[in-house]
Formats: C-alpha cells, sequence, structure tokens
C-alpha cells in the first residue's frame, strides 16, 4: 500500500513503540523499586501495641494510594505493559483499603475483624510478587524482591 516507504515506515514504528515501551517500563521500574525500598519503614513490629499497628497500618495504606496514584500518573500506553500496570494499580487500591479497613477495626478493638481483614489483604498481596516478575519479564528487567 505504501510502495517503497512501506518497510522503513514500519520499521519506524516498530522502533517508536518499542521507545515507548521502554520508557515506560523505566518509569514503572522506578516507581515499583521506590515503593519496595520504602516497605520494611513502616512495618508494625511483632510486639507493637494496637496504637503502634493503626499508625503502621495507615502508613502503608498511604503508600499504597501513592503507588497507585504514581503509576496511573506514568500514563502507560504500551499493550503489552498496560494490563500488568493496570492490575498492579488496583492490587495496591484494594490493598489499600484493606489497611484502612485493619486499622478502623482495630480502632474499634474488633480484633477478629481486623484479623480477618489481614488475612484477605495476605491473600491479596501474594499476587504482587508474580506481577512484578511479570512486569519485569515483559520490561527485560532484573527482578526486585517484591514481598511486603
Amino acid at each position: 500500500m505504501f510502495g517503497r516507504l512501506g518497510l522503513p515506515l514500519a520499521c519506524l514504528l516498530a522502533v517508536s513503540g518499542c521507545g515507548r515501551l521502554k520508557r515506560e517500563c523505566s518509569g514503572v521500574s522506578a516507581t515499583a523499586n521506590a515503593f519496595i525500598a520504602e516497605s520494611g519503614k513502616v512495618r508494625p513490629q511483632p510486639n507493637a501495641t494496637p496504637e503502634e499497628t493503626v499508625k503502621a497500618e495507615l502508613a502503608t495504606a498511604v503508600r499504597y494510594e501513592k503507588l497507585a496514584a504514581d503509576l496511573e500518573r506514568l500514563k502507560v500506553e504500551s499493550t503489552e505493559l498496560l494490563p500488568e500496570v493496570t492490575r498492579y494499580r488496583t492490587l495496591a487500591e484494594h490493598s489499600a483499603a484493606s489497611l484502612r479497613a485493619v486499622a478502623a477495626a482495630l480502632t474499634r478493638g474488633d480484633f477478629e475483624t481486623a484479623r480477618q481483614k489481614r488475612i484477605e489483604l495476605d491473600r491479596e498481596a501474594r499476587g504482587e510478587g508474580p506481577l512484578v516478575l511479570k512486569i519485569n519479564e515483559l520490561c527485560g528487567t532484573a527482578a526486585v524482591d517484591a514481598s511486603l
């Protein structure tokens, strides 16, 4: 259809798409790595009081909300990467909501609900590591420790 320009145009489009994927991967990687680097700083200690645990859970919820917002701001458009980043953003939003539910239950003294919500959160969080590995695979980057 494009005659002699067809092949060079196809090559140019492929290269620009690869450039976009590389740029988007770099942004996602930087965002995830910043989140992961902060992970150990706000975890509640095993002997923490309920008040200390509430504070830690709320701080972690804020971090997950920031992660979701940061991923949204990246404006990922690559068809390869978009579904995975969308899943990661959704996981971050759900994790933040679960952490807030744990904190609210602890504040009310409802330890059974807090325990159940924490189990739900832990079940959801198990998907984070494989998701980050999938993103790393798509981006050709080294795996990071996504265990929180």
